[in-house]
C-alpha cells in the first residue's frame, strides 16, 4: 500500500490535513460524476470501488460521510458474498 508523506506525519499538521481534505473532496465530486453519467452507484459499490482502489475504511468514510462501522459492515458483506 502507498504510504503518503502525509499520512506520516502528525495529523495536526496543517499542510498534509488540508491536502488530504482536498483529496477527499475531489474523490467525492468524481463519484458523483460517475453516477451522473451512468445509473446511480449505490453505497455498497461506491465502498467496494474505493477499497480496490486501495483506501482504508476510514478514509472511505470520510470520503462518503459514513460511520466507519458502518464501512466495515460492508466490506464484511462483500467479502462473504466474493464482492471483493
Amino acid at each position: 500500500m502507498v504510504t503518503h508523506d502525509f499520512e506520516t506525519r502528525n495529523p495536526k499538521d496543517a499542510a498534509g490535513w488540508a491536502i488530504k481534505q482536498r483529496l477527499d473532496i475531489i474523490i467525492a465530486l468524481l463519484l458523483r460524476l460517475i453516477e451522473r453519467d451512468r445509473e446511480t452507484l449505490s453505497a455498497r459499490e461506491q465502498i467496494l470501488m474505493l477499497s480496490n482502489l486501495g483506501l482504508r475504511p476510514v478514509e472511505i468514510a470520510g470520503i462518503l460521510g459514513k460511520k466507519t462501522s458502518y464501512i466495515n459492515k460492508e466490506l464484511s458483506g462483500l467479502r462473504k458474498k466474493g464482492g471483493k
